[in-house]
């Protein structure tokens, strides 16, 4: 078992009990460990013999902040599990294109040539960051706008039911007309919420996932600068005791 098989394993035991944030620190936390073993020269296997299996670990952090619960799963027939397959084969295919950029976005620490990669990095990163920034602050300040236009709305409406009332109590036929037009706002106003709520929710999300995103990639920054600075503190370890050995070579030939 790698790394990599050691986290999505810790994932899946994790799904049920634990929410997505939640989860990505856990296995955040988990990378950190793996980072540390590879800065101190351990191998793969070497650091998840002292981690534990996956298993006993979700048992141990489920038994510390929540309740076992189980589940029951239904039946799905033959449609939904195509649109399942196909559903599974699309995220695979996303999930692909997104380590693969990962990839590429992150200083490999086992790569003699990290400290270079890991400054264009971070120029990538900062570039990409001040890229999003723009369509970022326009989408929600879009979104708060669209919030007041409904409240607004909403306000307008009910300020002005009364005096409506009064003015077509009447006349029958305007009543009728005056509440299908209300049925068809109030309608109007329960779906323009739900699709306002379900797109601020997926802007969060979405934001949220970049967040982490950039906190794991800052993982593996600082991870490289640490393996930097060990490296050459090898390297002047190294050097002193050749100066010594010299030194030392040098009062035998004196003697």
């Amino acid at each position: 078992m790698n790394k990599k098989e050691f986290l999505e394993i810790l994932k899946d035991y994790l799904k049920k009990n634990f929410s997505e944030d939640e989860i990505n620190d856990i296995l955040r936390d988990y990378e950190e460990y793996f980072l540390e073993g590879v800065i101190e020269g351990k191998s793969d296997i070497e650091i998840i013999a002292g981690l534990g299996s996956p298993k006993s670990i979700a048992n141990e952090l489920i038994s510390e902040t929540k309740n076992n619960y189980s589940s029951e799963s239904s039946k799905s027939d033959n449609m939904k599990d195509q649109f399942n397959v196909f559903k599974l084969r699309a995220k695979d295919k996303y999930n692909d294109l997104k380590v693969e950029i990962s990839e590429k976005l992150t200083p490999n620490i086992q790569n003699n040539n990290h400290n270079k990669d890991r400054k264009w990095i971070q120029v990538i990163l900062a570039i990409l960051s001040l890229i999003l920034i723009i369509p970022a602050f326009t989408i929600i300040m879009t979104l708060v706008c669209i919030g007041i236009g409904l409240v607004g709305l909403l306000v307008v409406y009910l300020v002005t039911v009364p005096f409506i009332i009064s003015f077509v109590m009447g006349t029958p036929q305007i009543a009728i007309l005056y509440i299908f037009v209300s049925i068809t706002f109030i309608g109007g106003q329960i779906f323009a919420w739900q699709l306002y709520i379900f797109v601020v929710k997926l802007c969060k999300k979405i934001i949220k996932q970049y967040i982490n995103w950039l906190k794991t990639r800052n993982l593996y920054i600082n991870a490289s600068k640490k393996k930097e600075k060990y490296d050459n503190k090898e390297k002047e370890n190294v050097f002193e005791e050749d100066l010594n050995d010299n030194e030392d070579e040098g009062d035998e030939k004196y003697e």
